[in-house]
């Protein structure tokens, strides 16, 4: 990726989820490690590393609509094995934010 520069805390965590096809970066050869990722693109990379199991549960959260479709059997998968809860209000919430860099770092130290 042009924006991951050698040397930085996160190179080799991006590094290795990219190459395990648990993470992408963008179209224009950038990942964007300070960008921001949303819940269910977290929950779309653990259920890729996770091997990207069946999952048929469906989501029962006021909120679930809001979901993007390309993560919707992750999130149904990270809800139904208490990988993503909801947030007590009755909300998942897949649009609540962490850090690209922070998620691959966390799946880095997970695999290790």
């Amino acid at each position: 990726y042009n924006d991951v520069a050698e040397g930085e805390w996160y190179t080799d965590a991006i590094r290795w989820a990219a190459s395990q096809g648990i993470a992408g970066g963008y179209g224009n050869r950038t990942f964007a490690p300070n960008d921001n990722l949303t819940r269910e693109q977290l929950a779309v990379m653990l259920w890729r590393y996770a091997g990207s199991p069946a999952a048929t549960q469906e989501l029962h959260f006021a909120d679930a609509g809001n979901a993007g479709g390309y993560a919707l059997d992750a999130l149904r998968w990270a809800v139904a094995n208490g990988v993503l809860n909801g947030d007590g209000n009755g909300l998942l919430n897949p649009t609540g934010l962490t850090t690209r860099a922070q998620a691959a770092q966390v799946l880095r130290n997970l695999a290790e």
